[in-house]
């Protein structure tokens, strides 16, 4: 029997190599006109007056997923050999850029679609010839949603609080920045724009670029004293916080050119070319480094020629800060530089400098307990600072974190995962779940086996909170947790109810979130965060709702009503 992805896989390789024919120029002008049309989009298309949010929501999410496909089929028989111009684009280039971003997307959610067939997590009806329902076996929408509210909640209300706190260095407000950029801003042909910084201006920026960096947190997937290339991460984090500043700082100059000139065409100032070494020349005097520390720091936030086949087949990826375009040329995407830089970073680390990144992930788990520990400030826990190897009857296995409190009698073990974030990717996703759950449940049935066989004296010297409160010699209640760094609740996977599961932003917004009346600080963390599962959160919070999707590719129609 034909299976859905026999079917509609030709078909969707069929529709892209359509697509790739509606443009008849070379390579270069499409993927320029792309670039600029996806950050114009990105930035600013936030309403419309044709469509509703519903369909405007629709469309960004369409562009999410079509850029990438769409982009990898001119980057291929591109040639990086020489030089190319910046051209300027006009109106017919955008109604062309959308309409093939927009069908590049819907093929590729199709395709995120029988990815997700695989993963069991929705099934295609063939309800008649060549048409395709999509059905879902749970009405409901899945765990994930929930792992985004989380992490949505932690830069809105703690990361957002955290930079509202802080003492500004400026002396300028917004609205006299906008009149000193005013000062600056040239307007070549009435057309372009150009303008020579300041000091003053510089630093206003350079502050936005940390802002904006703490709101994307990515960044904290490693230590500042990992090394990568021989470069500390560190570094990357910091060239990349003065670029992501100097995007903002012209973004905000493009805005304010189009209001001093209403006929000057976004598209054609907010992405810009650049020259590489004339872009590493001065990044290099500015963080007074050599050249090839810099260049080697820009290649990592760069769509290539070397990288784009591995970077492009994400699904829905964040775009890079820049695309190269010829051997010394250089688009910086304002969409890159302010979606998630991170994301782009991090991939390309790990592409590139295997052994330095897993050195890297080794190193996560110390941190990770330390920052654990800090939900228990009080003096009354134990905390032990290191991983506890246990041997048992021919059984061996680790507690990644212990905590036991002098007063209640509490005692909390933990084991701490670092699952890197997976985004659309199905094959990720897989990846995640065969490392967490059968370790998990494993590590699960262990603790079991090794507390009932075990007396009190055994667990409190084999934890070693003896060694640190000779005068323990009672438990009152052993709490299990499995916390992850990022998603651990995933739709289809059941999780053993006798233990807390959490990810790193869960924990943050349950202990925000939830008030409790007890004096037990270990048992409030259990009992919060399994309030805050997803079965749980779907009882009294309400659930957004699928949206209808209907796509139609060569003979074929895909579609899911509700």
């Amino acid at each position: 029997m034909t299976s859905t992805s026999q079917i509609l896989h030709p078909a969707i390789q069929s529709d892209y190599r359509k697509l790739r024919e509606t443009f008849h120029f070379d390579s270069y002008y499409a993927i320029q006109i792309l670039i600029r049309r996806l950050d114009v989009v990105s930035m600013f298309f936030w309403n419309s007056k044709h469509m509703n949010e519903e369909q405007v929501q629709e469309s960004r999410e369409f562009f999410n997923f079509g850029w990438a496909p769409f982009m990898k089929l001119f980057l291929k028989d591109h040639n990086y050999n020489i030089p190319h111009q910046f051209i300027q684009t006009h109106q017919r280039d955008y109604d062309w850029a959308d309409s093939v971003i927009l069908h590049s997307g819907r093929l590729a959610f199709c395709k995120q679609f029988l990815d997700y067939e695989k993963a069991d997590l929705l099934r295609f009806i063939n309800v008649k010839e060549n048409e395709f329902e999509i059905k879902y076996p749970n009405e409901q929408i899945g765990h994930a949603y929930f792992e985004r509210k989380s992490v949505d909640f932690f830069r809105e209300e703690i990361v957002n609080r955290i930079i509202k706190d802080k003492k500004t260095k400026n002396l300028l407000t917004e609205s006299e920045i906008k009149l000193k950029l005013r000062e600056i801003i040239k307007n070549p042909f009435g057309k372009f724009i150009s303008y020579a910084t300041t000091e003053e201006i510089d630093e206003y920026y350079n502050e936005k670029g940390h802002h904006h960096i703490l709101r994307i947190q990515s960044y904290d997937d490693f230590d500042t004293k990992d090394t990568f290339g021989g470069i500390e991460y560190w570094k990357y984090v910091d060239l990349i916080e003065i670029i992501c500043g100097v995007a903002i700082m012209h973004t905000d100059a493009c805005i304010e050119l189009t209001k001093m000139n209403s006929k000057v065409d976004m598209h054609n100032i907010l992405s810009y070319m650049y020259f590489k070494d004339s872009t590493i020349k001065i990044y290099s005097n500015y963080f007074g480094v050599n050249d090839e520390v810099i260049e080697q720091m820009i290649s990592c936030v760069t769509l290539s020629k070397e990288n784009y086949e591995y970077y492009l087949d994400i699904p829905a990826p964040a775009p890079p800060m820049y695309f190269q375009v010829s051997e010394n040329q250089l688009i910086r995407s304002v969409a890159g530089c302010l979606g998630n830089p991170f994301r782009f970073l991090n991939a390309e680390l790990k592409r590139k400098y295997k052994r330095d990144y897993d050195i890297a992930v080794n190193n996560r788990e110390n941190r990770f307990r330390k920052e654990l520990f800090l939900f228990f400030p009080h003096e009354r826990i134990i905390k032990i600072s290191k991983e506890i190897n246990l041997s048992y009857n021919g059984m061996r296995t680790d507690i990644d974190a212990v905590a036991y409190d002098k007063e209640t009698k509490t005692l909390g073990i933990f084991q701490l995962k670092w699952q890197d974030p997976f985004g659309h990717s199905m094959k990720e996703r897989f990846s995640r779940i065969s490392n967490l759950y059968p370790k998990a449940k494993e590590w699960i049935e262990k603790m079991k086996f090794w507390f009932s066989n075990s007396d009190t004296k055994t667990i409190l010297n084999s934890l070693q909170i003896t060694k640190y409160f000779p005068e323990a010699k009672e438990i009152s209640e052993v709490c299990v947790f499995v916390i992850s760094r990022n998603d651990i609740h995933f739709t289809g996977i059941k999780t053993d109810e006798r233990v807390a599961w959490g990810s790193w932003h869960q924990i943050i917004e349950s202990q925000a979130r939830i008030e409790t009346k007890f004096d037990d600080p270990i048992r409030e963390m259990f009992v919060k965060l399994k309030t805050f599962t997803p079965e749980n959160r779907m009882k009294r919070e309400e659930m957004p709702t699928r949206q209808n999707f209907e796509v139609c590719i060569g003979d074929y129609k895909v579609f899911y009503k509700e």
